[in-house]
Formats: structure tokens, sequence, C-alpha cells
């Protein structure tokens, strides 16, 4: 992400970047879109923190997928931090059934404003409802 956004058309094409890091399940990209020392909160979980954390985090979740997509609903962005609204659609490996699951989503995304990692996210919250998944991976264990 090598660019700070300031204008709302720049803000939905750091969002759609993100989230095409995020839905390709593909840990190796954490570090174009967090600041090495990051912080990330997905609700009441601890904070994971560093860009290993996150791998270490998001490589778990991940490797359990078929597919991940996010759709943005609305956004906005106040000096360094983004809100963003969003519908994520998980489809998980293995299922017979092939069910999609279809959450609302909201973020709290503060980014780096200068420097080497301008453009980064150097903290960010995250807040969804994961029982729906959750189901899915009990149905099949």
């Amino acid at each position: 992400m090598a660019f700070f956004p300031t204008t709302q058309s720049e803000v939905q094409a750091w969002l759609q970047r993100f989230h095409s890091v995020n839905d390709s399940l593909d840990t190796s990209k954490i570090a174009d879109i967090y600041a090495k020392d990051a912080k990330v909160q997905f609700g009441n979980m601890p904070v994971i923190e560093g860009l290993d954390g996150l791998r270490n985090f998001f490589g778990r979740s991940w490797v359990t997928l078929e597919s991940m997509h996010h759709e943005i609903e609305s956004f906005d962005m106040i000096e360094n931090r983004i809100y963003q609204s969003c519908h994520i659609t998980w489809q998980v490996k293995n299922d017979p059934e092939k069910e999609k699951v279809v959450v609302p989503a909201m973020a709290v995304i503060h980014l780096v404003k200068s420097g080497e990692e301008k453009g980064l996210i150097n903290r960010a919250a995250y807040y969804m409802d994961g029982s729906p998944l959750k189901a899915v991976y009990q149905r099949l264990s």
C-alpha cells in the first residue's frame, strides 16, 4: 500500500486493495497491508501483534477456507482512520453443501501517516459475529 489515501476515490481504492489481499487467503501478502508492529483486535479476542502474529493468526483461519470475499457497503475517513462496513462471504473447504456464509462486519483501521510504512495499517479493530461460520465448522466435525 505505498500511499496514504486522502480522497474518497483513493480510500475506496485503498480498501479494494486491502480486501483483495485478505480475500487472496495468502499470508505472504500480509506485509503489503500491515505495518511491522501492527496491533489488530477481532471483537473481544486478545490483540494480535506484529506481522508474525498476524501471519500465524490468519494462517490458521485461512487454511480452512475455500474462499472469502469482502463487499464494501460504506466507508469514511477521518484523519488517519478509516471506518468501514461490509459483508463478508466465506466458503469452508470440504463442505459437501458448499454453504456460503455471509455476515455483516465493521472495521476501524488506523493508517501510518508518514515514513517508510506510510499507508499501512498500524492498528485495527474488526467487529463481526462469527457464529454462522463456526456453525459450519461444527456441522463438518
